[in-house]
């Protein structure tokens, strides 16, 4: 084992990882969404594991090869050590499974999360008991035996088949179609990560070089999906205090004559909604769309949607 590639691979997966928690951080402090504050500490608890169940196996791996301690003792600590992460790991997967039920609007059952909890604590209790009898590491060949991830394959397999279900099944409800296809968009590009990390995973049973990519793509593989769930709510979040009344509506309609197509496309752009979504939501021509919205911009004799928005919350404080 290099003692290079070790050194890369723990601070690439330090960087990936602090990258990733700074994404969901600043994400979770400008949008109040129930998924963006699941997705924080979902990241949260993915460092933990990964710093406790991967870094430090590799850590103590390579330090004690390198002074030539041999014996059972060395065998059960390797075997120990992802053991210690495991809650935080099972927890990851829960958070996991509750971000796709909040990205499409449906509430998770405290009854799936009792058995939840109940069934992988069982099991996390099981395979602690398992481990001082069960040789998961070869050291004899002074590589990592990815034996012991096996136990987390399984269980996140699991895991994945609910959130993906969720996703590409029962997401079809879903009234906003724009926000469906980004969900759809959002979970292919997690499915295509998530692939490439059981292929390096696989090939690490021969090889430390790929349990040194999968290391790395584990703590990396968040960071992608983060940024385009930023880029979506980038465009389409309405913060709640650019929530405008009905009552404020119905006064500044009333002042500047709007018709009620354009009462609809005012609707949409408080809203946030673009031009593209705006036609798309009310089944008319972009064109349709640009032309009354100059026609508001006229009858209010203002000249972008800010103006429009500040504009009408100006009548909420009358």
């Amino acid at each position: 084992m290099s003692l290079i590639l070790v050194i890369t691979t723990i601070l690439f997966s330090i960087l990936f990882g602090c990258a990733a928690l700074a994404i969901s951080f600043f994400m979770q402090r400008r949008y109040e969404l129930d998924y963006v504050k699941s997705y924080f500490y979902h990241q949260i608890l993915i460092f933990l594991f990964g710093f406790y169940g991967l870094l430090g196996t590799i850590i103590t791996h390579y330090l004690l090869i390198d002074i030539e301690i041999k014996g059972e003792i060395l065998k059960h600590l390797f075997s120990f050590l992802p053991f210690i992460g495991v809650p935080f790991m099972i927890a990851a997967w829960y958070m996991f499974i509750k971000i796709s039920f909040e990205l499409i609007e449906k509430n998770l059952s405290l009854k799936f999360t009792i058995w939840f909890f109940i069934i992988l604590l069982l099991v996390f209790l099981v395979f602690g008991f398992l481990v001082p009898f069960i040789n998961y590491f070869m050291v004899d060949q002074k590589q990592i035996n990815t034996h012991v991830f096996l136990f987390f394959i399984v269980i996140e397999l699991v895991t994945l088949i609910i959130v993906f279900a969720n996703y590409f099944i029962f997401s079809k409800n879903l009234k906003d179609k724009h926000k469906l296809r980004f969900i759809k968009f959002f979970a292919l590009v997690n499915v295509l990560l998530y692939a490439i990390s059981v292929v390096f995973l696989l090939k690490g049973e021969k090889d430390f070089l790929f349990i040194s990519g999968y290391t790395m793509l584990y703590f990396f593989k968040d960071i992608i999906p983060l940024l385009i769930l930023n880029r979506y709510l980038n465009k389409n979040y309405v913060h709640p205090v650019n929530i405008v009344s009905g009552d404020t509506r119905e006064s500044f309609i009333e002042k500047f004559s709007i018709s009620k197509r354009e009462t609809e496309i005012v609707n949409e752009i408080i809203l946030g909604r673009s031009n593209k979504e705006i036609s798309d939501r009310l089944f008319i021509s972009l064109q349709t769309v640009k032309d009354h919205i100059h026609n508001i911009y006229l009858k209010t004799g203002i000249k972008n949607r800010v103006q429009l928005t500040n504009l009408i919350r100006q009548f909420e404080a009358k």
